[in-house]
């Protein structure tokens, strides 16, 4: 595989949709490997249409768009969950099965993306959950664990498959001021090395704290803020 310096993600005159309805028009913007972009502007104004888009839950329809080396304007939908293994995504609300334990859900996931040898299933889970400080958790269910560590366990989860860039929807919305500080933190180490991130957030004190570029849905188009 030729290792390119070409961005993670590339939009060029696209427009997004929710189904006929048109969300954003002529979005151009690009995300370096390894950059950390924050994406802002109030409910309703395209940001989750936009990240839905990134990973090919909504169609892109005019444009073109280029997601860890996958054109979306082109994808087949049997390509859509290879684009996603290449992506983690980190929802506000966590979406953990909750009748199975952290490392059952982490193995949930591997065996779904392909992945066959115990022994590497049980590394790689070692590996992750250890990267979100988690490593003493894996035996343990989710109603055992807080609002930040199981938001911890989603992004242990999004990392599994060691993607290019972490795409994260409002991932402190449901977390007090002191655990969202936390869960950035564990953000921050992940982009520190190498994985770029985009995080839509409401969530201004993140903001000032971690200053980083920002680009801002408003009035149907994103622009740099």
């Amino acid at each position: 595989m030729t290792i390119t310096n070409e961005p993670v993600v590339l939009l060029e005159r696209a427009d997004i949709y929710q189904g006929t309805k048109p969300i954003l028009a002529d979005v151009n913007f690009h995300i370096d490997k390894g950059e950390f972009v924050f994406l802002i502007g109030r409910t309703g104004s395209g940001k989750s249409s936009l990240l839905k888009t990134l990973y090919a839950d909504l169609w892109l329809q005019t444009g073109s768009a280029r997601v860890a080396g996958y054109e979306l304007h082109k994808i087949k939908r049997s390509d859509v969950p290879f684009l996603r293994r290449r992506i983690g995504i980190v929802f506000q609300d966590f979406q953990l099965l909750t009748d199975r334990s952290v490392e059952e859900n982490l193995t949930f996931v591997l065996k779904a993306t392909g992945w066959k040898e115990k022994a590497d299933i049980a590394r790689r889970i070692s590996e992750v959950l250890m990267q979100v400080g988690l490593g003493t958790s894996p035996k343990k269910m989710p109603h055992q664990l807080s609002g930040g560590e199981q938001q911890r366990v989603v992004i242990a989860r999004a990392m599994l498959n060691e993607p290019q860039i972490l795409i994260a929807d409002e991932p402190t919305g449901n977390l007090d001021p002191e655990v969202s500080e936390q869960i950035m933190q564990v953000f921050k180490t992940i982009n520190t090395a190498g994985t770029a991130i985009l995080m839509a957030t409401h969530n201004y004190d993140l903001l000032k704290n971690h200053p980083a570029r920002i680009l801002k849905c408003e009035n149907g188009v994103v622009h740099e803020s």
